[in-house]
Order: C-alpha cells, then sequence, then structure tokens
C-alpha cells in the first residue's frame, strides 16, 4: 500500500477508535522517515527525548530531527541487532555472522558513538559477546558465550572500561534483562524468578500474591515491569507491586512509569499508575516497543504494516 493510502488509513482508523475511546484522542501517531527501497525495519530504542534507533535492511538506522542516518553494517557481519540507547545518543546493538554457513550465529556487542561501530571488549575464553542493556552513565550489561546451544554467562562492561568486561557473579541461571541508570541489573532466575543485582548484593522481587511464576521485563528508575503467560504488572518497590489491567502485554516503560504494550488482537496500548488502559490510533493492528522520558512511544505497525515504525505522541 503506498504511503498516502496508509496516512488515510490512519486517519480513519484514529477516528474511529477516539469515537469509543476517549483517552485515545489524545494521541496522534506519525511515521518515522526511512531510505528508499522499501526494505524491513524496526524501530527498538530511544535516547528518552525523541531521538530513536532500530535497524533497516538488516542495517543500523537512527533517527533524530525528523531524519535518518543509515549507519549500514560493520566489515565483515551480515546484519546488525539495535537493544538500546542511552541519553547521551550512544546506541548499543551486535553485529551478527554466521560463520561457515552455520546456522547458529557468532555475536559482537558494540557501541555506536563519534559515526562509528565500538567494540566491546571479550571475557578471557569467549569468543562472543552479546550486549542487552545499556545506562546513561554508559554501563553495559550482557552476555558472553562461545556456542549458544550450550548456554551464556553474564557479564558487565563498566563505562570506564568497555575493553576489559567482568563476569558477574550472579546464579549461574540467572540472565540480564535490563540495567537501572544506578546500575542495578534486572535478572530473570530460571529458577527463583525476577531479581535485582547491585554491587554484589542480589535482592529478589517478590510475586504479587497467587502469582507462581514471572519473568521480568524492564527496568527503569527502581520501577520494575514483570509479566507471566496471564497478567502484567509494575514493581515501584521489591516488595510491593500493581497489576496493570485490560490484559495488557507489556513491552518497556520510562522513569515516570509511564509503560507501552499492546492489547488483543494486537492493538497498541499505553498506561500509567492509576489510570486506565489507553489505546493509540493505528490503521490495523501495531504495538508500542519503547518510551521515552519525554512520554513518545515508538513501535511498529502489524498487520499488512508490519515493518513499519512509528512514533506516538500526546497532542
Amino acid at each position: 500500500m503506498k504511503r498516502t493510502s496508509m496516512v488515510l488509513a490512519a486517519t480513519v482508523a484514529a477516528g474511529l477508535l477516539s469515537a469509543g475511546t476517549a483517552s485515545a484522542s489524545e494521541w496522534t501517531m506519525s511515521y518515522l522517515p526511512l531510505p528508499a527501497g522499501g526494505a524491513a525495519a524496526r524501530v527498538t530504542a530511544t535516547d528518552g527525548a525523541g531521538s530513536y534507533a532500530g535497524t533497516y535492511d538488516g542495517g543500523l538506522i537512527t533517527w533524530a530531527g525528523g531524519t535518518f542516518e543509515d549507519h549500514g553494517i560493520p566489515a565483515g557481519y551480515t546484519s546488525v541487532e539495535a537493544v538500546d540507547e542511552n541519553a547521551s545518543g550512544s546506541v548499543l546493538g551486535n553485529a551478527v555472522s554466521y560463520p561457515n554457513g552455520s546456522r547458529y550465529p557468532d555475536k559482537r556487542a558494540f557501541a555506536f558513538e563519534n559515526g562509528g561501530f565500538q567494540f566491546l571488549g571479550k571475557v578471557p575464553g569467549y569468543y562472543n559477546t552479546l550486549a542487552i542493556g545499556m545506562n546513561n552513565r554508559g554501563d553495559i550489561v550482557g552476555e558472553v558465550f562461545n556456542d549458544i546451544r550450550y548456554g551464556s554467562t553474564a557479564a558487565f562492561w563498566p563505562s570506564g572500561d568497555r575493553a576489559h568486561p567482568v563476569l558477574l557473579d550472579v546464579p549461574p541461571l540467572a540472565d540480564p534483562v535490563d540495567i537501572d541508570h544506578d546500575g542495578t541489573i534486572l535478572l530473570n532466575d530460571q529458577i527463583n524468578g525476577p531479581a535485582l543485582w547491585k554491587d554484589g548484593v542480589l535482592q529478589r522481587l517478590v510475586l504479587p500474591e497467587g502469582v507462581r511464576d514471572a519473568r521480568a521485563v524492564a527496568i527503569r528508575d527502581g520501577k520494575v515491569l514483570g509479566a507471566n503467560s496471564s497478567v502484567n504488572w509494575l514493581w515501584t518497590a521489591f516488595d510491593t507491586s500493581v497489576e496493570i489491567p485490560g490484559n495488557m502485554q507489556t513491552t518497556a516503560l520510562n522513569g515516570s512509569g509511564l509503560v507501552t504494550g499492546w492489547i488483543s488482537p494486537r492493538i497498541p496500548t499505553v498506561w500509567s499508575p492509576g489510570g486506565p488502559i489507553t489505546t493509540l490510533p493505528v490503521p490495523l493492528e501495531g504495538y508500542g516497543v519503547v518510551v521515552g522520558d519525554n512520554g513518545e512511544i515508538a513501535g511498529q505497525l502489524g498487520g499488512n504494516f508490519d515493518n513499519t515504525p512509528v512514533v506516538w505522541r500526546r497532542g
């Protein structure tokens, strides 16, 4: 479908949606610009202030000020994954390759800074590095591995010395999920559930009453998203949580607790503590991916428009 037709469909759908959901009219949707060619594109990260990062045709792309920059793929690799961005505009990602025709990828973590791919240091004895999250200080959490089929080990790259990562002293089945701005690392422990790790101290998150299984989704300014197959919730402290209503599937939050995600059948949504779920205007289907501290939400259109990155703003 041509872009003009998509815009018209978005306008019509937004009008119908706002008629049934009063708060939906507070939000508008716009498309993130893309290079010509129509290749697959995804937005996956934000600096929190209106700039975004993602992938286009397998390479790294960033958006700022209404324009885009296509940064391509590092030499020797087949594609990249963009996984995070901090307030300084540093983009965290992984370069991917398939050596000798292998079905299982090799990965090399990088920070895209000052216009170039800066690869993170390796841990002795491990060939691959996998970036997962970065905070505003520039600290990075991730994993190292040799063959992904045989597991990985949690690792940490401090902002002041990314050439010399250290292995994290966490339980062997605890995988890092995200890192907060104060250095707190969010973990998913396959045995004991979500936990926080900081300065060598492990703090288990207390599950809501009646919940027996859970996975951590994201952390920001001490708030944590959690989920299982039937419910999502927000921890405001390690032992205090509130259920997110309406069967919303969550993907991200910002420092004020604004949460984005989607509800079935793939309708993008936003929620904040104490309020109702608000559906966001879309032509057909979509979902929120990241939410900035400025309140903007970036995500993807689904259905026939999958791989189309968009931004929702209030007003």
